[in-house]
């Protein structure tokens, strides 16, 4: 029992530590991104096998999502219809982009085609890892690095990119009661579990949104998550990022590691320009529109807008919109081209 905790203990001490660290030093997020950063670079100091299991970050995804549900402004379904096109032509963009980068980088190095444009195409991680697992002849190292690094990047630069366009908020809210606020966690979990048979994109975190906006629907009065709630939701997805990335994952040739810092710096600057052009077209902050063009996970992205009063409902929409246009596009095509990949391995 003890050999099963330790681990678990040693990553909680890890993540609060580094938390009150950069929350100390006045860093943006700092109960996301400290916890990453201090976890990450504990495996390198600590020999121990360092573990967090999946239920603690699911929870934390969960009542980021409830946070962002429960203030979802209805009125932004009614001007889906016109981000539609600028959320359409920004997924092309990227796709195209990646596209683009993975033939240089099948090019450039040793990784095949097929495993360079799993490493290029910006979806979510879990989505892509899990794919490049089933599929033959695929470098899944190569993979999950550029996509780790991608995340990494995305958590930890982004912030301070949007932090000088922060709006201060100064409306107080009152926290409910400990009692009514662990009624809607666990109501968002179990909702969570009915989306993920579903097979709905990220289901801890898509589930509780879509509860809050039914419940805003009905007119249903929401309990309000204390900061403090909100701050170990914080610490546990960060954790999680930081021992997603593993000391083993660098032992790549050096041209592989190269190749995926410069995925990360092309992909950040198409994002800049497609900010640059949202706030043109649709009037929104430097902030929302970076957030909602920038190649993170739609978790990620929305529970940065949620820190820095950025709008976090049209992040989550431009997120999901690159979500689904990921699951229900990106993913099939990839499935078919694997398929004639191995068929046309099979010939003799």
């Amino acid at each position: 029992m003890r050999e099963r905790t330790l681990p678990i203990l040693y990553v909680a001490i890890i993540a609060c530590i580094g938390g009150w660290l950069f929350a100390l030093l006045s860093l943006p997020i700092p109960w996301m991104i400290g916890p990453l950063f201090t976890v990450l670079i504990a495996q390198f100091f600590i020999r121990t096998q360092l573990k967090w299991p999946a239920l603690f970050r699911n929870i934390g995804l969960v009542i980021i999502g409830v946070t962002i549900g429960e203030n979802f402004s209805l009125s932004i379904l009614q001007t889906m219809g016109t981000m539609f096109w600028y959320m359409l032509a920004i997924n092309v963009t990227f796709i195209l982009l990646c596209l683009l980068l993975a033939f240089i980088t099948a090019k450039y190095t040793n990784m095949s085609l097929h495993t360079a444009i799993l490493a290029s195409v910006p979806g979510a991680l879990g989505q892509i890892i899990v794919f490049s697992s089933e599929q033959k002849g695929v470098n899944l190292a190569a993979v999950t690095y550029f996509h780790l690094i991608r995340v990494i990047a995305v958590v930890s630069v982004i912030p301070f990119l949007v932090s000088g366009h922060i709006v201060q908020k100064n409306v107080a809210t009152i926290a409910s009661p400990l009692w009514a606020v662990l009624i809607l966690i666990a109501v968002s979990f179990i909702f969570s579990l009915i989306v993920g048979k579903l097979h709905m994109p990220t289901p801890f975190f898509l589930g509780p949104v879509l509860l809050g906006i039914l419940l805003n629907v009905v007119q249903i009065d929401v309990p309000i998550i204390s900061q403090d709630i909100l701050h170990l939701a914080q610490i546990a997805v960060g954790a999680h990022i930081g021992l997603l990335l593993k000391p083993g994952a660098l032992r790549l040739p050096k041209r592989t590691l190269l190749f995926g810092l410069m995925n990360v710096v092309l992909l950040m600057f198409v994002s800049f320009l497609c900010a640059r052009l949202v706030m043109a077209m649709l009037n929104y902050t430097f902030a929302t529109s970076f957030l909602s063009t920038a190649p993170g996970g739609m978790d990620q992205m929305a529970l940065i807008a949620t820190s820095i009063h950025a709008d976090a409902d049209i992040v989550t929409v431009f997120q999901l919109a690159r979500m689904l246009f990921l699951s229900f596009i990106i993913i099939p095509l990839l499935k078919k081209y694997s398929a004639s990949v191995d068929a046309k391995r099979l010939e003799p």
